[in-house]
């Protein structure tokens, strides 16, 4: 009887994932550009802005062996750290040695948590920019920090003018990852019942009991609170940055439905990594879940037409292994099989690979990033084209995009004929154009013809 089962439920399995096929093949609509010829790579990284996972290394000394044991975060993830000035600037100063074929530097995409949620002594947090939410005891309160704005132990001398001295070079393209990275609530209530996890929180450690699948969007929590998260974040994002971010990535990689529908409402359309999605309604590795994962993302893509789903085809976390060389060449390798497959290549590389406390941590993740971009610029293909989300996704629907890279506008046609570009007038104020020079009042019109990449400015 046992038997019966077992094939009906293969028949079932083996239907599903066959439907999954057959629905991706009718799902997967035709792209505006040749992937092939455009040899694209973009860069994706999370985390940044993230306070955490400690502050500094005396915090490590006296508290890496306390902290929760039952994180699934590789063990390198235990000497994470906010970014400061100088990480930035090595990172921008690699990626603006390294030219694509139109001219322009190669662009990471820091992917942003905007706010931290800090247990601070009552007395002088607010002085730093901290926002009373609640009273821990009679010492110690739960404060909010919204960036650029610090908690003490996590204060970063010139931070500010860093990231935006990469905007200028146009090799900084923040976008948007989330407010705190989990869910708020589960930390204060986790911190609160373990002395321990009290103790660690007020000293600048991140990580709590229970942290792994506290997820900020998880489905226990309320959709009026998320919505009213999102909106706060983005007002951070914009007033951070001057724009609003055209891609998001979800913390954990953990979103449902409800979320995607918060975010297209907020114009956020373009969607990181949703073969990764961990969808909280098909939890677990079993192969019903994975393929039901499949029909559900299959069906995303067939219902939300107005959606860009974007997929991470490379990997470049050369810090989480002992072999860096081979990470550099399996990486490369991602690159050159995604054009060979008539794909843009888009590149996983998250923070913890150059920013650590560790400087040995960190000389390897930016060695890793220069050897790949060393080589794609020495390769037999020919020069790579280094683009944002934002462009390629306008890419993949129209085969024209424009994208403010610093002081420049960049404009890219890679259709098969001359095509008219429609670039806003905010583009031209975003990119520092003075008010006086000769450029409308509304809406600016490029002509280009096909192939070709066009570069407004500097101003």
């Amino acid at each position: 009887m046992r038997s019966r089962y077992r094939w009906i439920g293969l028949v079932l399995l083996g239907g599903m994932l066959g439907g999954g096929f057959v629905a991706a093949l009718l799902g997967n609509r035709a792209s505006a550009v040749d992937w092939t010829r455009a040899r694209a790579v973009v860069f994706e990284s999370d985390d940044w802005g993230l306070c955490g996972f400690l502050p500094d290394h005396d915090t490590l000394v006296a508290f890496g062996t306390t902290m929760p044991q039952e994180s699934r975060y590789p063990p390198v993830y235990g000497g994470s750290t906010l970014e400061d000035s100088t990480a930035v600037a090595d990172l921008c100063g690699v990626l603006v040695a390294h030219h694509g074929r139109d001219g322009m530097p190669a662009v990471l995409q820091p992917n942003y948590i905007v706010a931290a949620l800090a247990c601070e002594p009552l007395a002088g947090a607010e002085e730093y920019g901290g926002r009373l939410l609640a009273r821990l005891d009679q010492q110690y309160g739960w404060f909010r920090f919204e960036l650029p704005y610090l908690p003490r132990l996590y204060a970063r001398r010139g931070l500010l003018p860093a990231m935006r001295a990469g905007i200028q070079a146009g090799v900084w393209y923040p976008e948007f990852h989330g407010n705190y990275h989990y869910d708020p609530q589960r930390r204060r209530d986790a911190v609160a019942a373990d002395p321990i996890a009290r103790e660690a929180a007020c000293h600048g450690v991140l990580p709590f009991p229970g942290d792994s699948k506290a997820w900020e969007l998880g489905p226990w929590r309320d959709s009026a609170d998320l919505m009213q998260e999102l909106d706060a974040a983005l007002a951070v994002f914009d007033d951070l940055f001057a724009r609003r971010p055209a891609s998001v990535i979800a913390p954990d990689y953990t979103w449902g439905d409800r979320c995607e529908q918060m975010w297209s409402r907020r114009g956020l359309t373009v969607i990181q990594a949703k073969r990764e999605q961990r969808h909280p309604r098909y939890a677990g590795g079993r192969p019903l879940a994975r393929a039901r994962k499949l029909v559900a993302r299959t069906g995303d893509r067939l219902r939300h037409r107005g959606r860009v789903y974007l997929e991470r085809n490379c990997r470049l976390e050369p810090v989480q292994t002992l072999d860096t060389v081979a990470v550099v060449a399996d990486c490369l390798g991602q690159i050159r099989k995604a054009w060979r497959s008539g794909e843009p290549a888009v590149v996983e590389t998250h923070r913890i690979n150059y920013v650590h406390l560790d400087e040995a941590v960190r000389r390897d993740g930016l060695g890793a990033l220069a050897s790949v971009l060393a080589s794609l610029q020495q390769g037999t293909e020919g020069l790579p084209l280094y683009l944002t989300d934002s462009e390629l996704a306008q890419l993949d629907r129209r085969g024209t995009s424009w994208c403010v890279r610093g002081p420049r506008i960049v404009i890219r046609n890679l259709s098969r004929s001359r095509r008219v570009i429609v670039i806003p007038r905010a583009a031209f104020d975003l990119a520092g154009a003075p008010r006086e020079a000769d450029i409308a009042a509304g809406p600016v019109l490029v002509a280009i013809p096909p192939g070709q990449s066009h570069v407004l400015g500097p101003w």
